[in-house]
């Protein structure tokens, strides 16, 4: 089996959902928290009550064909322009929080039929990225899910990009202001502590008999034994796969995250996958970090490497809003 390295996209919209009210015993109702798997950025801010929240359901995951969203090796047509036009105050769906500075159009490349103009609404220092939206709730459907990608891709281009889950609907241009003021200390250190800085992910496959053909190759011991039940053999290599794994797992870990900012690893999905990790990585050391990964992946003849990105750092933050109240207004 030769060792393969995949640049591939994903459109995993993603982020830690916003959790239902029922699930937020932290923050409470009425807070927004931003948090750092190491570290959090606790608010005590009020967010208005009009803020729409997704289903804890709306956390697909979707991988995709595509180019990364990332200033390095993009080969995508820059999307139109779109004129700046007033636009009605209702639904707004936010993509996530950026500086307010710099060029902030982003043209028509939201969501909806036809797509919606994606444009900053600023509020001090702080700008939300949001177009308008089709309805309170956004289904995940695949085509949702890849403008949702499209856009935050465009957006990493030339900015650092706080990232929110897919599905964030706001009900007002109000509420979007609102939001960038009450949480505004919290939002600020976020990109302050992601500035300059994108995620990498990593996942390695195998398959588990040619690691154990491999390993009895290499050892003679681990071969069957005369006499030895066929059972008792498969036990005993199959615990001479899972060590040798586990330790060829944490040796590629430890050769790359001095390249990292933080590194973060989620439960392997299905049978054949040892790895599943995340890395923060400053911007500049892209090529670096990519290129021990080739490095890694020539090595062995037993692992195949998957690499993604660049993304929005959706791995290393958690955005989470809680709703005040409704207001009483009964007679």
């Amino acid at each position: 089996m030769t060792a393969s390295l995949l640049s591939e996209t994903k459109a995993s919209a993603m982020a830690a959902p916003v959790a239902p009210e029922a699930d937020l015993a932290s923050p409470p109702s009425g807070q927004v928290s931003v948090e750092f798997p190491s570290e959090a950025f606790p608010v005590a801010a009020r967010v208005p009550s009009e803020t729409s929240r997704p289903p804890a359901s709306a956390k697909p995951h979707l991988e995709a064909e595509g180019t990364p969203g990332a200033p390095s090796g993009s080969t995508e047509a820059a999307p139109a322009r779109a004129p700046r036009v007033e636009v009605e105050d209702g639904p707004q769906y936010l993509y996530g929080v950026v500086r307010a500075a710099g060029n902030l159009d982003f043209g028509l490349i939201g969501l909806g039929a036809p797509p919606a103009d994606v444009r900053a609404v600023r509020e001090g220092d702080l700008a939300a990225l949001v177009s308008t939206s089709p309805a309170l709730v956004v289904d995940p459907t695949r085509s949702h899910l890849l403008v949702h990608q499209r856009v935050t891709e465009a957006i990493l281009h030339e900015h650092t990009l706080l990232p929110v889950a897919f599905g964030t609907v706001l009900r007002s241009e109000a509420q979007v202001r609102a939001l960038l003021r009450t949480a505004h200390g919290s939002l600020s250190s976020a990109l302050a502590a992601l500035e300059g800085k994108v995620e990498l992910g990593l996942k390695v496959i195998y398959h588990r008999e040619h690691l154990a053909r491999r390993l009895e190759l290499e050892d003679a011991q681990l071969s069957r034994h005369d006499g030895e039940p066929e059972a008792d053999h498969e036990r005993r290599l199959g615990a001479a796969v899972e060590v040798r794994a586990a330790q060829d797992m944490a040796s590629l870990l430890e050769g790359l995250r001095p390249l990292a900012q933080a590194s973060r690893t989620s439960p392997p999905v299905g049978d054949r996958m040892l790895l599943n990790a995340a890395f923060l990585v400053e911007r500049q050391a892209v090529p670096a970090f990519e290129a021990k990964v080739k490095s890694l992946a020539a090595r062995s003849d037993i692992y195949s490497f998957r690499f993604t990105g660049p993304w929005a750092p959706y791995s290393f933050v958690d955005v989470r809003l809680g709703l005040e109240p409704e207001p009483d207004t009964a007679a």
